[in-house]
């Protein structure tokens, strides 16, 4: 009897075993699904122009918010499930990058600053683990802009990043911001392939007028809709020359200024200043100026309004 109950006992305890590791099967199963649909940004969901709109909103008149920042926070908050974003909370997430500076260190006395991401994981109470998934996440948008389509082209890489340095120079110098220098290289070179750009290294069509002393070439341009000209253009020796040239260009021509393109601080502004000073004659088939949007399509898609960012909080960061 005695024997019978032992045996009996025993499999209970073999059954409560056996449910027991599997229960923790099932446990460990759903762990590893939750943490892998986590690891990464829901790319399908996210709506990067909901949130490069939102950073522009909160940045025009200001200095640039990161958009990449916002999606990541976003991200890890919802837990991926982008479908809780409201025009509200990112709107709202926007504005937390961004206060009033009441130190002496300012950018072209600008009367904002920007608030590192750690200050603002912080104010959202956002522990260890969760930070270190938003930094993930960042990572993961590297190569997203507006459209979605991966930036990760190793040519077009490498042509930014070569002329960072001379167009964070002109920042620093005129302010005229890293993301219309480098946008502008793009739109009047074609990514630095057109005929300008590789006989005379000419990156932004300026023309040889009767100021320009130095060498000279000549060739064909496209001024209006469907339209050729023929006109003499400045030679440089190097696509940094031709950054540093750009820069002197709009200085010593008055109708920048006038058009307030010094005074812009957001790529929106400034593109349009450009436009308005005629930089470019540039039109549509219905005759309708379309420079400044030309080059807005450029930042957005190639994410370059946030070299704004980067070039604006190194400032902060050189100046503490």
């Amino acid at each position: 009897m005695a024997k019978r109950k032992r045996k009996k006992n025993f499999m209970k305890t073999i059954i409560k075993i056996i449910a027991l590791c599997f229960a923790l099967f099932i446990g460990l199963g759903f762990y590893i699904s939750y943490t892998e649909k986590y690891k990464n940004i829901n790319m399908k969901e996210l709506d990067t122009k909901i949130y490069i709109q939102a950073a522009d909103k909160e940045s025009t008149g200001k200095l640039q918010v990161n958009w990449q920042y916002m999606a990541a926070i976003d991200g890890v908050r919802y837990k991926n499930d982008f479908s809780k974003v409201t025009d509200r909370s990112v709107n709202d997430l926007a504005t937390m990058f961004l206060e009033k500076n009441s130190t002496s260190t300012k950018i072209k006395n600008n009367p904002y600053k920007l608030v590192d991401l750690d200050v603002v994981l912080n104010k959202l109470d956002f522990d260890e683990k969760q930070k270190e998934k938003v930094n993930n996440y960042i990572e993961n948008l590297k190569y997203t802009g507006f459209t979605k389509i991966s930036l990760n082209d190793p040519s077009k890489q490498q042509f930014i990043q070569d002329l960072y340095t001379e167009a964070a120079d002109v920042y620093d110098k005129y302010g005229v911001l890293p993301s219309i220098t480098i946008s502008q290289a793009i739109l009047e070179s074609g990514w630095g392939k057109s005929d300008l750009s590789t006989k005379a290294k000419n990156l932004f069509g300026i023309k040889a007028d009767t100021s320009w002393k130095g060498k000279k070439i000549n060739m064909n341009t496209s001024e209006y809709y469907n339209k050729k000209i023929v006109d003499n253009f400045r030679v440089y020796n190097s696509n940094k020359e031709s950054v540093k040239d750009y820069g002197e260009f709009l200085k010593n021509n008055k109708r920048y200024k006038q058009s307030g393109v010094f005074q812009a601080v957001h790529y929106l502004d400034q593109a349009m200043a450009l436009e308005k000073a005629g930089y470019s004659t540039v039109e549509n088939e219905k005759g309708e100026e379309i420079y400044s949007d030309l080059l807005i399509e450029i930042i957005q898609e190639q994410n370059l309004q946030l070299l704004d960012y980067e070039c604006e909080i190194n400032y902060f960061k050189s100046s503490k």
